[in-house]
């Protein structure tokens, strides 16, 4: 059995009672698991081999009734908020904002090692400060997602050393860029959906097939546009590539291969990517 398991942490516990107490080691044992909630020392141990989680046995040996509750014992707490700020110095000096203390603490996951004694709390939490309302903003909270280990001595949690690890930060400033961007490319992609090709837009306008649009869509086009840049009309230029049929029928409905289009024609067209 390893050292760290329930049961070897209650043995030891029970050891270190007698020898406060000048009791035998039975007796301690009694003590302690009856106080715990226990029949007796017997229903302990067959608990703590079968249902090592049991909320009597947690409160017994971990002071806890599950894992995720010991980021919240007072030391671990403030021994993880005093390593994040540092961790996240250089990031905090460039917020314009201090104060920054731990918010909205959440534990996903909890693992706990019977052979180190190791407790390993994958967390996710805003590291929250105050923006001072003098100065520009550039944010004033971090959501993170990090790794916490903590350690069971001496009957209390502790956090290991280099027991934090940040596996990811947003700020909140890139949050609401993030936020921006993701706002205008859904507008863009709601624009896109309206919008068409040059092929569909020719086929329309001049009620011809989309595979004869397809043969006109690269013809030369010239603005028609004042000295001041006013765009009046564009002109198409269909001579070099209307041939057969699709020829004499633009002629034939236009009077030529040149065809005046107006202003906001192309306002609507999908861009050449």
């Amino acid at each position: 059995m390893s050292d760290f398991s329930p049961l070897n942490i209650f043995k030891s516990q029970a050891k270190q009672l007698a020898r406060d107490k000048g009791l035998k080691l039975s007796v301690a044992q009694e003590v302690l698991v009856q106080k715990a909630g226990f029949a007796d020392y017997h229903e302990f141990s067959v608990v703590a081999q079968r249902n090592p989680k049991d909320p009597r046995l947690m409160v017994a040996v971990f002071g806890i009734k599950d894992f995720p509750q010991a980021i919240n014992e007072d030391d671990v707490y403030a021994d993880l908020d005093l390593e994040l700020e540092d961790q996240l110095s250089g990031a905090i000096a460039d917020t314009n904002a201090s104060g920054f203390t731990i918010d909205a603490l959440e534990v996903e996951t909890a693992d706990y090692s019977d052979a180190t004694g190791k407790l390993t709390l994958e967390v996710s939490l805003t590291y929250q400060g105050q923006q001072d309302q003098e100065r520009m903003y550039h944010g004033a909270a971090f959501y993170l997602k990090a790794s916490v280990e903590l350690l069971r001595r001496d009957g209390i949690w502790l956090l290991a050393d280099e027991g934090v690890v940040i596996s990811s930060s947003e700020s909140d400033a890139d949050r609401d860029r993030r936020s921006e961007w993701e706002h205008w490319a859904q507008v863009e992609e709601a624009e896109r959906g309206n919008r068409k090709t040059m092929a569909q837009a020719l086929a329309n306008e001049l009620e011809i097939s989309l595979d004869d649009a397809e043969l006109l869509a690269d013809s030369e086009v010239t603005a028609n546009e004042s000295d001041e840049g006013l765009v009046y009309s564009h002109w198409i230029n269909f001579e070099p590539v209307a041939e057969g049929e699709l020829r004499a029928d633009l002629i034939a409905r236009f009077g030529s291969l040149e065809y005046e289009l107006h202003a906001n024609f192309f306002d609507d067209i999908l861009p050449d990517v």
